[in-house]
């Protein structure tokens, strides 16, 4: 497990946020992606999921594979890291309804590391 946290400031971003989720997005096993409002695929999600309309971001493996997408679950978090809905759906799609964290900084130390394990 990697002791360099990706992101410095992702516990003041999300205070809400549970230390397990915390845990697993620093050290890469989850990802975080902020919602885009604009797409449609997100008014068609809202619709069946009315909680999601507070949703800011949303949580998930970034290690499923296609086959084994009907078990993947999404956590929808709100702006401060409190979880809003958990979503266990093969007919979810979010592709297009998620976008980078522009608020999230890496670590600089992370971003190194990082580069010297890819050379």
């Amino acid at each position: 497990m990697n002791k360099i946290l990706k992101y410095d400031n992702l516990t003041d971003r999300f205070p809400h946020l549970q230390d397990g989720l915390c845990n697993a997005i620093q050290n890469e096993f989850l990802e975080i992606k902020k919602v885009n409002y604009t797409c449609p695929t997100y008014a068609k999600a809202c619709k069946k999921y009315p909680k999601l309309e507070y949703a800011d971001c949303v949580i998930y493996s970034p290690f499923m594979d296609k086959k084994n997408h009907d078990y993947e679950t999404f956590i929808f978090i709100d702006s401060q890291g409190g979880i809003l809905e958990h979503i266990c759906d093969r007919n979810l799609n979010l592709y297009g309804m998620l976008e980078n964290v522009n608020r999230l900084f890496v670590n600089t130390e992370y971003e190194i590391d990082r580069k010297n394990a890819e050379a």
